[in-house]
């Protein structure tokens, strides 16, 4: 039976965090076990200005302490284990730095790199430096990662013009604000001219939504497809691009689907 819907990237989000710590080696080496079509991570940078992945604000998921990463060095924060708060099974589990996964995994398969930013790291000029840095470590990557393998993400526009000024040949993709998404719409053509695709929550991406980006030639992801019925809205959208918890599920229940 011939499909009625073309088939979407399948993303990993944070790896395969169904199956392991999310952000970590061993969640983006679980993801790779599957067909997948490219693995979303989260950056942040140390005190000493090193990327490194993880999403959260703060260390309370590992350490059970509300310190903000960036109060930390890279070897404090390599002293700590980053998968025991997962499962036992994963004690010991290292940091996952940014150059570390471009080496690993770039060859492999497409990065979404999203730039974490806060109004804070605006104010105090972090979210620049790290911004800086991750095109710096870009710049520097392994020959044997593909061009078209790298995407940056983020939910602030302000970083995303600041990246592209610094090197306009990767892919820009902007994250729609959770609880606003249409608020993209109105962004002024400088902020939307350069963008390759947008990004939104499955939950709020309308027809009106996904209507305007593809008038303007921008790709579409949502995130995050955990389940059939949010599969299934994903495909009626045309989405190009489905971020999912469980990567396993997703790439089986894609690869079955019928309509």
């Amino acid at each position: 039976m011939q499909r009625l819907y073309p088939i979407p990237w399948r993303i990993a989000h944070r790896g395969a965090r169904d199956q392991a710590p999310e952000n970590t080696r061993a969640a983006f080496d679980r993801a790779l076990d599957y067909p997948i079509d490219g693995i979303e991570l989260d950056v942040r940078m140390s005190a000493d200005d090193a990327p490194v992945i993880f999403h959260d604000d703060t260390l309370r998921r590992v350490t059970g302490r509300r310190t903000p990463l960036e109060e930390l060095s890279l070897t404090q924060l390599e002293g700590l284990d980053w998968g025991g708060w997962y499962h036992p099974n994963f004690s010991g589990e290292p940091l996952l730095t940014l150059a570390q996964t471009l080496a690993w995994f770039g060859p492999r398969t497409r990065l979404m790199i999203e730039i974490k930013s806060t109004p804070a790291h605006q104010r105090n000029g972090h979210a620049a430096r790290l911004t800086r840095r991750v095109i710096d470590l870009l710049a520097g990557m392994p020959q044997s990662v593909p061009a078209d393998h790298i995407f940056i993400l983020s939910f602030d526009p302000r970083v995303l013009r600041l990246a592209h000024e610094l090197a306009p040949q990767w892919r820009y993709v902007i994250n729609a604000p959770e609880f606003s998404p249409h608020w993209v719409m109105a962004l002024p053509p400088d902020q939307t001219a350069y963008l390759w695709a947008i990004d939104v929550r499955i939950g709020r991406l309308s027809p009106v939504l996904a209507g305007w980006a593809k008038a303007r030639g921008l790709r579409v992801f949502t995130y995050t497809c955990n389940g059939p019925r949010q599969v299934h809205k994903a495909l009626r959208l045309g989405v190009d691009a489905v971020l999912s918890d469980r990567p396993g599920w997703l790439t089986h229940f894609l690869d079955n689907i019928k309509s």
